[in-house]
């Protein structure tokens, strides 16, 4: 297998729309360990090592990283983060959702924490919510980020510095935004406005497309607890 570059990396994902994780989540559809060879993985190379390639394109953002694959990160190429968007974003605001009684208290306080900040947040800071709660807490939360970013109203945003006492780095943590914030508007104006069902539709034709004799059932299987979190506020 031959040598793949950052450059190469995102060019290929444009290509495909989107990337499942490398997990063989779906059977028959490319991942990336199909196109990089594993000599490259843990290399500490930006060139090179894909473990790094995951922040780097959120932040500078040439590809949306997320949890967006039933509970699992992928990427999601420009042309296809509107689709996506349209797909499984509520046409309610949070505020209506919270009125409703279907979302959830930590969703909320997630929600509210990154509007008030309005910039990205690290989860060694978002995790200072939990006060001394109980790990009860810490897995409610972590489930909320979750949730938000498959009903794409949060995304990765990158890294942060993690600081010590003195006000100097010592770590990197993973940093959220809130999609408003964080997507270039030009990638929301790359397709036409699409319903919730073309939407869907489009994403699975594209998944049959790309996939090698890849079964529909299996298909939406992929894209069902995205569904489902979108599904709530229906």
């Amino acid at each position: 297998m031959t040598r793949v570059t950052y450059h190469d990396f995102v060019e290929r994902v444009t290509e495909l729309g989107f990337l499942f994780p490398p997990d063989k989540t779906l059977k028959g559809f490319p991942t990336i360990n199909d196109f990089v060879p594993e000599s490259q993985w843990w290399t500490n190379d930006p060139e090179l090592d894909p473990w790094l390639w995951k922040d780097r394109v959120a932040e500078e953002k040439k590809l949306a990283y997320g949890t967006f694959f039933n509970g699992k990160k992928g990427f999601i190429a420009q042309p296809f983060y509107s689709i996506f968007i349209d797909a499984f974003r509520p046409q309610s605001s949070m505020e209506e959702r919270w009125q409703s009684g279907k979302l959830g208290a930590y969703e909320r306080k997630f929600w509210n924490l990154l509007t008030s900040e309005n910039r990205p947040i690290g989860t060694h800071e978002y995790r200072k919510m939990l006060d001394n709660e109980d790990k009860s807490a810490k897995s409610a939360l972590d489930t909320a980020v979750v949730q938000l970013q498959m009903t794409f109203d949060v995304t990765i945003a990158g890294n942060v510095d993690m600081l010590d006492k003195n006000g100097n780095p010592y770590n990197k943590a993973v940093a959220f935004d809130t999609v408003e914030n964080w997507v270039p508007k030009e990638w929301l104006s790359m397709n036409p406005r699409m319903n919730h069902q073309e939407a869907l539709e489009k994403l699975y034709t594209r998944t049959e497309r790309i996939g090698q004799s890849v079964d529909m059932k299996q298909i939406k299987k992929m894209f069902a607890k995205s569904l489902k979190a979108y599904q709530r506020f229906g």
